[in-house]
């Protein structure tokens, strides 16, 4: 997996530091170029007949303009730190679709994004607009929740090969080669993790191994144990993860994960995220859990061939005029 291309979706035009150092070190590992995409609405410019306004238009497009100065000097602090960077500033809403819409548009291999919550402890906690950006976008998103630089780091990659929580097959893949490629950019280790389904909730599930004596139920649970670690093993191969830092626990993955993460220190816990709707995508119960006790940044993977939820085209789109800034709100 090669990523050339990345953006860094900011909720304000002046990054913090620690997301710009973030930001840098992974441009620089992997060669990449960076968009910094700021998406801006103001409901108040956008009302008619408003007092001073000379003309909704008009008005959009000075602050579009001012918002794309500001997130300039952003873009000049990433090429003060080797980083090939640009800036653009574009009037959408909701923020998460026009962020999406950005991806759209200029496909980038990884999606950065800041959790929009301020503080080092509420940002633990994700906000609606987080969800909507990890239900969405296309392509691979890491969600920064921590301020930690990236040192030493510890990359965790969650795999599920039983399918215990209704994932494809395909996506434990996906999931491995993004955390592959994050740890390599690292230089971090990378490790694989997998909650074994308890077995007495796979028992209490099926009722004919509830007719099963307790002398064959101990080689029966044992084959399960066996093909678990076997299809955890197969999928840690890939990357060539050696089998001291492949993490096998039987329990409830929405605690197990958290608490395993949490105790090796990790910086980075990849994943995924599954549709389970016809009408549109939503992640699991389960991972909207683990991911708001998760103290680390979090690497969101989406199953091949999936479909975003989000209209290539704005309702709120402005027409492009014959001059520099209007590339930046169309």
């Amino acid at each position: 997996m090669t990523w050339r291309k990345i953006m860094f979706a900011a909720a304000a035009p002046a990054l913090e530091t620690s997301a710009i150092n973030k930001v840098a070190r992974l441009a620089r590992a992997l060669d990449a170029e960076v968009e910094l995409f700021h998406c801006i609405y103001d409901s108040d410019v956008s009302r008619p007949r408003r007092f001073g306004s000379r003309g909704i238009e008009q008005d959009i497009r000075e602050l579009v303009a001012q918002r794309q100065r500001q997130l300039e000097i952003s873009a000049q602090r990433l090429r003060a730190a080797g980083v090939r960077a640009r800036a653009t500033v574009r009037w959408d809403y909701p923020p998460y679709e026009g962020v999406i819409r950005q991806v759209l548009r200029h496909k980038p291999d990884l999606l950065i994004a800041q959790s929009t919550r301020r503080g080092r402890i509420a940002r633990r906690v994700l906000t609606q607009t987080d969800y909507k950006l990890i239900e969405g976008c296309p392509c691979p998103l890491l969600l920064l929740k921590t301020d930690r630089p990236y040192t030493d780091s510890y990359v965790l990659a969650a795999v599920d090969p039983t399918h215990a929580h209704d994932k494809p097959a395909a996506l434990d893949s996906e999931i491995i080669d993004a955390a592959s490629a994050v740890s390599d950019a690292l230089g971090a280790v990378l490790h694989v993790y997998h909650a074994c389904r308890p077995w007495r909730s796979v028992v209490k599930d099926l009722s004919e191994l509830r007719q099963v004596p307790e002398a064959i139920e101990a080689d029966i649970y044992a084959g399960y144990c066996d093909r678990s670690e076997a299809a955890v093993r197969q999928i840690a191969h890939r990357q060539n993860v050696p089998a001291a830092r492949v993490h096998i626990e039987e329990g409830d993955v929405s605690e197990s994960l958290p608490r395993f993460a949490n105790s090796v220190s990790a910086d980075i816990v990849a994943m995924g995220a599954v549709s389970r709707s016809l009408k549109g995508l939503f992640i699991a119960h389960t991972a909207e859990r683990i991911l708001d006790v998760l103290d680390c940044d979090v690497l969101i993977v989406k199953p091949p061939g999936f479909r975003c939820p989000v209209s290539r085209q704005s309702v709120h789109r402005l027409a492009k005029r014959d001059t520099p800034r209007a590339r930046y709100i169309w």
